[in-house]
Formats: C-alpha cells, sequence, structure tokens
C-alpha cells in the first residue's frame, strides 16, 4: 500500500509508527488516542476495545480502536502488564490554530521496566530496568528504578552470577548489547522464568567514549569521581541503561542523580526457587504477601520504608561489619521506646518522597501529588 496515496494524516501516523516499530502507538486525534492497522488489531484484543476501520485515502478501511485521551493511563498500564511498549504520540499544537495537518510528536515510550504509574506498580516493591552488556571478559550489569532513582551497577564473570544477579532483583525489563543476545544465554527462558521482555540496543549505544560522556554530563562529576574510571564493563552498562531511559521519557530525569557500585560478596545470592519455596515475600500457592516472612515483618509507615524492607530480606548481608551496623542501628531503637514511637507517628504523615520527585521530574505529577509532596514537607 503506497503512502503516496493515503491521506496526509495516515502518512504522518506512519512517520512515527517508523520510528517505533516495536510499540504500539497512541496517536492523539482530538479527544482519542487511535491506533490503526496491527496495533490495532493487538490492543483491541488486550484492551477489550471494539475494532473498527477507518478510510486512510485507498480502497481499504484501516483496522482501527481508540480510546478516550483523559483514560489513557489505565489502557496504558493493561498493555505494558501484558509485555507491550507503547509510544504516545501528542498533539503538538491546537488544532485550531495549524495550518494544514497537526504537528504531532511521540513525547514519551511507556515499557515494562520504565513505568511509573502508581495503579500499576506495586508501592512497597521495587520496578527495575536491568542493563546488561557483555564481550569475552565478561558481563556488566546495572539496575535501575526509574520511579525512585536507584541506580545500581557492578560486573559479573559468568552466566551464572548474571542469572544471580537476576535472581536478586526481579526486573521487569533488560536492555542489552548483540553480543549478549548470542553469549550462550537462553533468553526465551529468562522471558519466561522472570516474567520480562528483552530489548537489544544498537551498538553505538557502547561506545566508550560517548558512554563515559554521558555518565560525566548527567552526574555533573568526572568518571574517577563517580567511581566507574576502571571498571567498563559496568560503566558500558549504565551508560546504556541512561540512554535508554532518555531515549524512553523524552525529557528530565535528574531524580536519577547517585550511582552506586556494589560487589556480589556483599550479599547472600538467594535464587528465585528458593525465595519461593522460604515464601519469603510471596506464597507459593496465591502469590500473595500475606503469609510470608515479609508479612510477618512489615511494620514500616512509609511506602519508602516497605521497599527497603523487602530488599533487606531479598539481599541478606553476610559482610561482618556491615551486619553489626544494622544491629547496632536496631538495637538504637529498641532502647529508645518513646523516640521510636514519636518517630513513628512523624512517619505516617510522609508520603512517598521518590516516586512523587519521579514524577515531578517527567512532568507527569499531579495536584494529589503536589499536595502530597507538600504535607510530607
Amino acid at each position: 500500500m503506497a503512502e503516496k496515496k493515503m491521506s496526509p494524516m495516515m502518512v504522518q501516523y506512519l512517520e512515527s509508527k517508523k520510528e517505533y516499530p516495536d510499540c504500539i502507538l497512541f496517536y492523539r486525534i482530538g479527544d482519542f488516542y487511535e491506533m490503526f492497522f496491527e496495533d490495532a488489531k493487538i490492543a483491541s484484543e488486550v484492551l477489550d476495545l471494539v475494532l473498527t476501520g477507518k478510510d486512510c485515502g485507498t480502497g481499504e478501511r484501516a483496522p482501527m480502536c481508540g480510546i478516550p485521551f483523559h483514560a489513557a493511563d489505565s489502557y496504558v498500564s493493561r498493555l505494558v502488564s501484558n509485555g507491550y511498549k507503547v509510544a504516545i504520540a501528542e498533539q503538538m499544537e491546537d488544532p485550531k490554530m495549524a495550518k494544514g495537518i497537526v504537528k504531532r510528536e511521540v513525547i514519551r515510550v511507556v515499557t515494562p521496566g520504565t513505568m511509573t504509574s502508581d495503579a500499576v506498580l506495586d508501592e512497597r516493591k521495587n520496578n527495575f530496568l536491568m542493563s546488561i552488556f557483555y564481550d569475552e571478559s565478561g558481563f556488566g550489569v546495572s539496575t535501575v528504578d526509574v520511579s525512585t532513582g536507584e541506580f545500581l551497577t557492578t560486573t559479573c564473570k559468568t552466566g551464572k552470577e548474571v542469572l544471580d544477579e537476576l535472581s536478586r532483583f526481579s526486573p521487569s525489563e533488560i536492555v542489552c548489547n548483540q553480543a549478549f543476545m548470542i553469549s550462550g544465554m537462553d533468553t526465551d527462558e529468562l522471558k519466561n522464568r522472570y516474567n520480562l521482555i528483552i530489548t537489544e540496543l544498537g551498538n553505538d549505544v557502547y561506545n566508550d567514549t560517548s558512554a563515559t560522556e554521558l555518565l560525566e554530563k548527567h552526574f555533573h562529576s568526572s568518571i574517577e569521581g563517580i567511581g566507574l574510571q576502571d571498571l567498563d564493563l559496568a560503566r558500558l552498562s549504565a551508560s546504556a541503561a541512561l540512554r535508554y531511559i532518555y531515549d524512553t521519557q523524552k525529557g528530565s530525569v535528574d531524580h536519577i542523580s547517585n550511582i552506586r557500585y556494589y560487589t556480589s560478596s556483599q550479599y547472600m545470592i538467594i535464587d528465585t526457587a528458593t525465595q519461593r519455596n522460604l515464601e519469603l515475600t510471596e506464597t507459593m500457592r496465591e502469590k500473595k504477601k500475606r503469609g510470608t516472612l515479609l508479612w510477618v515483618l512489615d511494620k514500616t509507615k512509609t511506602a519508602m520504608g516497605g521497599r527497603l524492607l523487602r530488599r533487606y530480606i531479598e539481599q541478606p548481608l553476610i559482610v561482618k561489619d556491615a551486619i553489626v551496623r544494622r544491629q547496632d542501628a536496631v538495637d538504637e531503637f529498641c532502647d529508645r521506646y518513646i523516640d521510636r514511637e514519636e518517630i513513628g507517628e512523624y512517619l505516617t504523615s510522609i508520603y512517598d518522597f521518590e516516586r512523587i520527585l519521579g514524577k515531578i521530574c517527567y512532568k507527569s505529577a499531579n495536584p494529589k501529588d503536589i499536595i502530597a509532596f507538600k504535607q510530607s514537607l
């Protein structure tokens, strides 16, 4: 079907679709986001929408379905929860003032690993994006929670160590270089076991010079100040994660203000099967929190505290000095009952600072979020 026979609007749609071939494109037309062709068929099935047709200037009607723009968040969340990526193309000018066809641009790409919607995310569980870089010397593994700004990176020598990191963080999405896809790791097994999607990035993302420049520019520090000067694998995986976040969020990510390098020897490795059998964070049969070790221990007052406690349970310390420091902190509060109760009362009124700050950076915060931020201060 030749584009020159199509309507100007459909030509514009196809140009946008070419830039995001692996995404379902939400195309803003008036008060609706509309989807066409194969995107419409997928969306109508997943979202239970009526599949109709639209005259696009040719003899055939293009399959089409649509949703009200004010309800987009819930529909996007459902698609992403089913493993799809969604590109949102917005009208960039007032249709009444436009001369000719209205200018449209993709303002955001939502993926499982870059999801920030409260409607989908568990407030007491991190939603991680993992970036993996592989070459003959080993693996660089970086993990970031786009909603909170937490950013960690490490290096692995073997594929088994990479699997340990996957079990540690349970990411929603992996981005990687082509070499990782042919490294011998069973990517289909990874997708099924961890219920994630894998996105292969272009080789240009892994240029060492541009990777270093991106990290230095983002963190406003030299690569030595960041602490990754002698860690090539970690540096390349970290920069790829950051590039992917920039490319999908299309704006400021200033809340990602720190990156921390760690070694796997700091924590006990608990694989997925062991976590499941011990029912640390979810029960084996019902997949719920109630009845687990986390359920018994979680008396935290804030969402941030809940996420931290979950991490403590899933990643137990094995370094004596770190364990003793944590025990001393607990002992201090155990001995000071009045102070503990008073602090607990103050924390009860604290909202999720980390995720609200992320929304503000992405310009997706609503009035309710701003009020919650003000009250927490």
